[in-house]
């Protein structure tokens, strides 16, 4: 009885204390949500989320791209590719067949490169660059997924429809991933810890291989002669050198108001089946090289002595598995420090690269201001001088811009009519392949041509090297895998997607390690 008595106000004061703490949660919980309403936030633990929100959050629970990437992939052959296309015209079952392995592959290996992406380190993917590639790919992938399955050569026709659409939308991306990798490797504390080569590696190499089974799908059904759907039977070597040659004269003639000659020499009947597009791309971007590096180092002696600026050397060399190319300048050679470095994607030795964020909005506003200026001054020019010029129509110096830019535009047309005009049998035939590379205008870009085109070559089962020669120039080795003998066949996806993840990984690792290190305090002397 006593124990009872001594109990039970211990109990009625517990009681009590507890109710005050209970009280005081509430008061502390709506003092807090309400500081967030008048703050215009949202309490995320006291108040339901947004249905925007919702959908994001969901979509962390949808493992449908998991589901995806973690499917075998079937490896891609030339002995496939050529078989459904010999037949197509005898069988056009084979066209529905062909549809079919589409439909399969492409949403698997998009699929891969999204779980790449999500493996990348934040600071990475929020990259707005890289946050629309990653937007692109998966919309990609979910329309993919969700199309019916082709079961007619009509259903075909609409579904070619649809892929080529998501083909052209996905020309830009290139250029978009360039843009990404150099402003995030532009930050100035986890820029230098990122190591993304093997995962572009990857993530291109994907590329090429989605882009092959695209095209080759698209063209299956047009008969074309010397063709078997993307593929040239026998592609004439030295015309595509002479093509690619031509296009780079253009440009540099645009940058630099002069440009070297392409001698092509050596086995100029060589001929080998091959992609057209895929050559064109590495010739174009090795020529390119060339030229600038030749230009800027004889710029200077060719305009004070009216020499003759040096050529630039193609040979093609014809062997019973392979060919090569050697092209071969006088541009003085590359820096030793650089001979690696110009294998790393985003790497390049032009002072036109891609500025950071920073840098880039302060030069951007200091052209608005630059543009304002000089308006505002030939508007005042223009009501400020003689009477003559204020009798005359004061919007004389807008249509006199406008007149420069119609003159500007017509002598560009007329340089691509001109080029068209003397483009040779194999421009013809790059012309009918929609994969070909239009976009790059520019003479030095965002570093990614070298490893690309090296990516390219090595797809295919070659391979392309260069030989340094300090002060006097560069010799690039592009050599080609005729496709027709030993039976080629791409690198498995398999290993390519572990590649990809790993280095992905390898990254997210090595960054944090950065910050771990920069966040440690510095120790002092005693």
């Amino acid at each position: 009885m006593l124990l009872a008595g001594i109990l039970k106000p211990l109990q009625a004061c517990q009681q009590h204390w507890l109710g005050l703490l209970h009280t005081a949660q509430q008061n502390s919980t709506a003092a807090a949500a309400a500081a967030a309403a008048a703050l215009g936030r949202r309490n995320v633990w006291n108040e339901h989320m947004e249905q925007s929100e919702a959908r994001k959050a969901d979509s962390f629970y949808d493992s449908t791209v998991e589901k995806y990437a973690v499917m075998p992939v079937e490896t891609l052959s030339l002995e496939q590719m050529l078989h459904i296309g010999r037949n197509v015209a005898s069988d056009p079952s084979k066209v529905v067949q062909s549809a079919h392995f589409v439909q399969q592959e492409l949403p698997k290996r998009l699929a891969r490169r999204l779980l790449d992406l999500q493996l990348l380190p934040h600071l990475v993917v929020s990259n707005p660059h890289i946050k629309r590639v990653y937007n692109a790919y998966f919309h990609a992938f979910e329309t993919l997924r969700a199309y019916p399955p082709v079961k007619t050569v009509a259903d075909n026709a609409a579904f070619c429809v649809l892929l080529r659409r998501l083909v052209d939308e996905h020309g830009p991306l290139l250029d978009l991933l360039a843009r990404g990798l150099v402003e995030v490797r532009a930050k100035r504390l986890v820029g230098p810890a990122l190591d993304l080569d093997r995962f572009l590696d990857a993530m291109l190499r994907s590329r090429i291989s989605r882009r092959v089974i695209a095209e080759q799908h698209l063209h299956i059904a047009n008969a074309r002669p010397g063709y078997i759907g993307s593929i040239a039977t026998a592609l004439d070597v030295a015309d595509a050198v002479d093509f690619a040659g031509q296009r780079a004269v253009q440009v540099c003639m645009e940058a630099y108001g002069i440009a070297p000659e392409v001698v092509v020499a050596g086995d100029l009947s060589a001929r080998l089946p091959y992609l057209p597009s895929h050559l064109d791309y590495m010739l174009y971007e090795l020529l390119k090289n060339s030229m600038r590096a030749v230009v800027e180092r004889h710029r200077g002696a060719t305009y004070s002595t009216r020499r003759r600026i040096p050529p630039i050397q193609a040979r093609v060399c014809s062997g019973a598995t392979h060919l090569s190319i050697r092209i071969s300048d006088q541009g003085g050679g590359l820096p030793m420090e650089h001979l690696e470095q110009v294998w790393s994607y985003g790497f390049t030795t032009s002072a036109s690269g891609v500025p950071d964020l920073e840098q880039q909005q302060q030069q951007q506003q200091q052209q608005q201001q630059q543009q304002q200026h000089i308006d505002e001054a030939n508007w005042a020019g223009g009501s400020s001088s003689s009477s003559a010029d204020s009798a005359s129509d004061p919007s004389s110096a807008k249509e006199a811009t406008v007149a420069a830019a119609a003159a500007e535009a017509a002598a560009a047309a007329a340089a691509d009519a001109q080029l068209r005009k003397t483009a040779n049998q194999f421009g013809a035939l790059l012309a009918n392949v929609s994969d070909a590379p239009r976009q790059r205008y520019s003479l030095a870009g965002l570093g990614f041509g070298l490893p690309l085109s090296r990516l390219h070559a090595r797809y295919f089962g070659g391979d392309l090297q260069l030989v340094n020669l300090p002060g006097y120039g560069v010799d690039a080795f592009l050599t080609l895998r005729r496709l027709d003998t030993a039976g080629w066949h791409e690198q498995h996806d398999d290993d390519v997607a572990a590649a990809g993840q790993a280095a992905a990984i390898a990254a997210a690792v090595k960054v944090q390690q950065q910050l771990a290190q920069a966040r440690e305090p510095a120790h002092l002397p005693l």
